[in-house]
C-alpha cells in the first residue's frame, strides 16, 4: 500500500468519533448503516455524520452509496485488509 493512502487511513481512524463510527460500520457488516442510525447509535448530531465519515471515505475505508435522498455507508473490507497487512508489515521492516 502506498504511504500516502496508509497515512490517510491512519489519520482518519485517529479521531475518537470517526473510530467509533467505523466500529459501528464494522458491526453492521455488508448491510451498512445510514446517517440517521449512525447518529442515534453514536449520540451525535446527524449533520456531523457526513463530516466525520468523509475522511474515512477519502481514505477508501468506507464506501457511500446514495439511494434516492438517503446515503448508506459501509466498510470496504478489501481496503481494511490492505491497511492491516501494511501496518503488520511495518513491524517486520529492518530498514
Amino acid at each position: 500500500m502506498e504511504d500516502q493512502l496508509l497515512s490517510m487511513a491512519l489519520a482518519a481512524l485517529g479521531h475518537p468519533t470517526r473510530l467509533a463510527l467505523f466500529r459501528q460500520l464494522v458491526r453492521a457488516g455488508s448491510q451498512g448503516r445510514g446517517p440517521t442510525a449512525l447518529a442515534e447509535e453514536q449520540g451525535v448530531q446527524r449533520t456531523l455524520i457526513s463530516y466525520h465519515l468523509q475522511p474515512l471515505v477519502a481514505a477508501g475505508l468506507v464506501r457511500s452509496e446514495k439511494h434516492g435522498r438517503d446515503v448508506n455507508y459501509r466498510i470496504d473490507p478489501t481496503r481494511l485488509s490492505e491497511v492491516a497487512l501494511t501496518v503488520q508489515g511495518l513491524a517486520f521492516r529492518t530498514s
